[in-house]
């Protein structure tokens, strides 16, 4: 049953009424405040204080285990969702992401394997219009009206056309029309939304067992280039409004606004995780010319990047000369230019070259290349994968059950019309215990990694000092000193450093091991990729050291693993062959090599 069809007494209360009326009507029927957040909507502590650790028992010094999450997860608090027929609040999609049913059109969903931490990213601007237009407003203002009416699959496509792509694609950003009547109610609508969300993860939250991240997106879609960001709270404490793209439409407007909103001597931290750079043409990482205030905020946020969701991968592009046959490249491929994808041979040499450079890999060597100019690496970055899903499902990553994006959820025809898009990835984060704040302060170091769906196992050392590492026992712990995690910096190498990648399978098989290295070298960079492990028709566990025979001390590096399955079938595949219409799509019954991508290690001289 839709959340609509329990709007008709409300509307027929609030007939009438318009602006703050409306609210204090609506917000007497919830039991809602108008106070900010820190009211009764959130944990209520003294300001400055913080949560004290949790001690989940069990572990042993300096031991870690992977934790399995989705920091990238849309609701019915998000236009676009909802635009599209969602009705999962965060609260659903909290339930979801531990375990629990939860029942579609298309038919019920559960997860085999729950996840251990997730947030829920909704949209920061339109929260005022969601808590005004559906529960628990259910405003008759005429852009409440035909957003209720046009809420389906069918038709969600007016809603994008109507309300979403004039207030953030356009030469300006603009709140919608409701906003503009009555902006006083929208501050009052956005804050007491952005306390239901806030209430709805500390709620979910169980240390130990579950952890719920506070969240949101600030969601910049300039000329309709994507360059979002998911904000991620580290605990209780959050700002006082969600910051958006329309009040705050650049990215240092956004850090600025988390330096005064999000203190730590009020016992706040937080990280913000650019992605779909697949889609962002190039722009928002203009590390070549910010100041040095702007560059230190961004080493200060953004300390990881998303690398594969349901619009596709953005680890890397072929260098323009090879992007037609270079395979290195080409997972889960959706190359877009103002977000429509586009074909190869149509894109010019610097239109190419420009959106390079802010997927993953480009941003690696810009790092390097900003560092050997000034000392400095501004985008010293960690790789995450999540599934931005639109649904209210996160972690629903599997190949042979997933069941379309929003677009076509459980409509075989409307999924077969989206073939580039997939289920999108979930992240591993390497911590003591699954808790906000070793799972935080794991993300902040990025010892974490990015996976396709599948979860594979990968542990990432680096050693440059005697003794070397060795695949006999358990990893290296962090407190030896004797070696350094994925995230981490290599210092002081005084010889070719060596690294130990351990990977063990989940579903299909291992079938290569590589390790992606870039340099630079007197001012230009080079990038390599080397097979350091194969065997023909997989293997369900690998551990391998490899040497940097090639390495040049006086020269700032980066390394990073890539784990990849032998071939299984894509989602399109299971799809059209369980229809018996493969053959009137083109490109969908194909299989892929699922994969992970471990956070880099870096090294730079003196």
């Amino acid at each position: 049953m839709r959340v609509l069809e329990t709007g008709t007494f409300r509307e027929r209360i609030g007939s009438g009424l318009t602006g703050l009326a409306l609210f204090a009507a609506a917000l007497l029927l919830t039991g809602c405040t108008m106070d900010r957040p820190g009211g009764p909507a959130t944990d209520a502590r003294p300001a400055g204080s913080r949560a004290a650790e949790v001690d989940c028992g069990g572990g042993e010094p300096d031991t870690k285990r992977v934790y399995w999450g989705d920091l990238h997860v849309h609701t019915a608090y998000s236009l676009d969702a909802y635009g599209y027929g969602t009705i999962q609040t965060p609260a659903d999609a909290f339930r979801f992401a531990k375990g629990q049913r939860i029942d579609l059109p298309s038919g019920p969903v559960q997860l085999a394997r729950p996840l251990d931490f997730m947030a829920v990213t909704d949209h920061a601007e339109w929260l005022d219009l969601m808590f005004t237009c559906t529960e628990p407003g259910f405003s008759s203002h005429p852009v409440c009206r035909n957003l209720r009416a046009k809420s389906s699959q069918a038709t969600g496509s007016s809603i994008f056309k109507e309300l979403v792509n004039p207030t953030i694609t356009g030469p300006k950003p603009e709140p919608t029309e409701l906003c503009k009547d009555d902006p006083k109610a929208c501050i009052a609508a956005r804050d007491n939304q952005w306390a239901r969300a806030q209430r709805h993860a500390n709620e979910a939250n169980q240390p130990c067992r579950f952890t719920a991240f506070i969240g949101f997106e600030w969601s910049a879609t300039p000329g309709a280039s994507h360059t979002h960001r998911n904000v991620i709270f580290a605990n209780e404490h959050a700002t006082a409004f969600p910051i958006d793209y329309i009040r705050y439409p650049r990215v240092s407007e956004l850090w600025d606004a988390l330096v005064r909103q999000c203190r730590p001597e009020d016992g706040c931290d937080a990280i913000a995780i650019p992605h779909n750079m697949n889609m962002g043409d190039g722009l928002s990482f203009d590390v070549e010319t910010e100041d040095e205030r702007e560059l230190a905020l961004r080493t200060r946020y953004e300390r990881l990047v998303e690398v594969t969701q349901e619009k596709g991968s953005s680890e890397c592009l072929a260098p323009y000369g090879d992007r037609l046959n270079s395979k290195d490249c080409a997972f889960e491929a959706y190359i877009t230019s103002h977000s429509q994808p586009k074909a190869l041979q149509d894109f010019s040499e610097a239109e190419w070259e420009r959106m390079r450079g802010s997927y993953a890999r480009g941003l690696l060597r810009r790092g390097l290349l900003a560092r050997a100019r000034t000392g400095q690496n501004p985008l010293q970055v960690g790789f995450v994968g999540s599934t931005d899903t639109h649904t209210g499902l996160g972690g629903f990553v599997d190949e042979a059950q997933w069941q379309g994006s929003v677009f076509g959820m459980g409509d075989f025809q409307r999924n077969m019309g989206r073939l580039g898009f997939n289920p999108g990835g979930i992240v591993g984060v390497w911590a003591e215990q699954n808790t906000r704040e070793s799972l935080f302060a794991a993300l902040k170091r990025r010892e974490v990694y990015a996976t396709s769906g599948p979860r594979i196992a990968l542990r990432f050392h680096a050693s440059a000092g005697p003794g070397g590492l060795s695949c006999e026992g358990p990893a290296p712990g962090s407190r030896t000193g004797k070696a350094v995690p994925m995230g981490g910096m290599l210092n002081a190498a005084g010889r070719s450093p060596e690294f130990r990648i351990e990977a063990t399978a989940d579903k299909a098989p291992i079938a290569r091991i590589e390790i992606v290295k870039g340099e630079t070298r007197k001012g230009d960079f080079r990038e390599t990729v080397e097979t350091v492990w194969s065997r023909e028709g997989g293997g369900t566990h690998a551990c391998v050291i490899w040497k940097d025979k090639a390495f040049d001390r006086g020269e700032g590096v980066f390394w990073y693993p890539r784990v990849i399955e032998v071939p299984t079938p894509r989602w399109s595949a299971v799809h059209c062959r369980r229809e018996g219409k493969c053959a009137e799509f083109p490109g969908a019954d194909r299989t892929i090599e699922e994969r992970a991508w471990g956070s880099p290690i870096w090294y730079a001289p003196g």
